[in-house]
C-alpha cells in the first residue's frame, strides 16, 4: 500500500512531526538475521531505492524522496538497530542494510543516504558493488572537522569514556548549535535530539563512528556516484563534498543546492529530487 503524506498547518517542525509519525505508521516488523527484528517501510512499485537511516528519530528526513519516487520505485527506509552501550560502526550499518535486502529478495537496488551514514553507503558499495545500482549522497563530506569546541569535544568522546560526563540535554544543545540552521532551527533539533534516552552515549556508539572510521580513497568504488550540498550547509562544505565527489568514479559531480543547508533534501525536496531525476535518467 502507497503511503500517503498529509500536510499540515504550522511550521515546519508540525511538519516534520507528522511526516515522522505517519513514516512510523507505515512501518511493519519483519525478522531478519535468524530472528532479529527490524522495523521497515515499505512503499510503491518499480525499481528498488534503499533509504539509509541515520537514527529512527530522523527518518521523515526522506519524506520529500518516499513522496517524489513511490510512484516509479520501490521505497524500504526502516529503523536501524543502534546501541548505546556497544559500538554500531559503518561495516556493522552496511551488513545490516544487505542483510535487509536479502530479506526482501533484493538483488540490487539504488541507494539515497542523507549525512554521514553515507559513510556506511561507501562502505556497502566497497564491499559489495554487486548490490548497488547508484548511490545519491546528500551531504557527505571527504573527512570530516568541525568547529571548536565541537571537534575537540568529538576528539574527548572518541578517545575517553567521558560519556557519563556529559548529560544528553547538553549533548542535545551542542547538536542544535551545528546542526541546526534558520530553516530546521538549532531549538527544533535539541527539542528532538533530547528525546532519544542515553543520547550522549547512543552518539558515542552508533553516530561518532560515521565520522571516524569514514576514509575514502580514489578508485574504490565502481559505482555511480552523485553527491548534493547545500551551499549553506554547516556540517559539510560545499568544498568537502566536491572533494568527496572527486574521490568517485568518473563524471561523479557535486550538485550544490543553492542556500541549502543540512536538511537540504527535507527543506529543499523539490531541487534535491530534481537532481535525483537527472542522475537517475542518465544512468539509462
Amino acid at each position: 500500500m502507497a503511503w500517503t503524506r498529509s500536510w499540515v498547518p504550522g511550521s515546519l517542525l508540525d511538519q516534520a512531526n507528522s511526516d515522522q509519525q505517519s513514516i512510523d505508521l507505515h512501518m511493519h516488523t519483519l525478522t531478519v538475521d535468524g530472528g532479529d527484528p527490524l522495523e521497515v517501510f515499505d512503499s510503491g512499485q518499480g525499481d528498488p531505492i534503499l533509504l539509509l537511516p541515520m537514527t529512527p528519530e530522523l527518518n521523515f528526513v526522506y519524506a520529500a524522496q518516499i513522496e517524489e519516487f513511490q510512484s516509479s520505485h520501490r521505497m524500504i527506509l526502516y529503523k536501524p538497530r543502534l546501541s548505546a552501550r556497544s559500538r554500531v560502526g559503518i561495516a556493522d550499518r552496511a551488513n545490516e542494510a544487505v542483510s535487509l535486502m536479502k530479506r526482501l529478495g533484493l538483488e540490487r537496488t539504488h541507494i539515497i543516504v542523507w549525512g554521514d551514514t553515507g559513510s556506511a553507503a561507501y562502505y556497502l558499495a566497497k564491499r559489495w558493488p554487486e548490490k548497488c545500482r547508484s548511490i545519491v549522497f546528500i551531504g557527505l563530506a571527504d573527512k570530516y572537522a568541525f568547529p571548536q569546541p565541537f571537534q575537540f569535544l568529538l576528539r574527548l568522546l572518541s578517545q575517553f569514556p567521558i560519556e557519563g560526563c556529559v548529560p544528553s540535554r547538553v549533548f542535545a544543545g551542542i547538536l542544535g548549535k551545528f546542526v541546526g540552521g534558520t530553516q530546521i532551527q538549532p531549538k527544533w533539533i535539541v527539542e528532538r535530539a533530547a528525546t532519544i534516552p542515553d543520547l550522549t552515549r547512543l552518539f558515542k556508539n552508533s553516530i561518532l563512528p560515521n565520522l571516524t572510521e569514514h576514509r575514502p580513497v580514489a578508485g574504490e568504488l565502481q559505482v555511480p556516484c552523485v553527491v548534493i550540498c547545500g551551499d549553506h550547509d554547516r556540517v559539510v562544505s560545499v568544498s568537502q563534498a566536491q572533494r568527496m565527489a572527486r574521490l568517485l568514479p568518473t563524471g561523479s559531480q557535486a550538485v550544490v543546492i543553492v542556500d541549502g543547508q543540512h536538511f537540504v533534501n527535507y527543506v529543499d525536496g523539490a531541487a534535491v529530487n530534481k537532481v535525483i531525476r537527472e542522475f537517475y535518467a542518465s544512468l539509462a
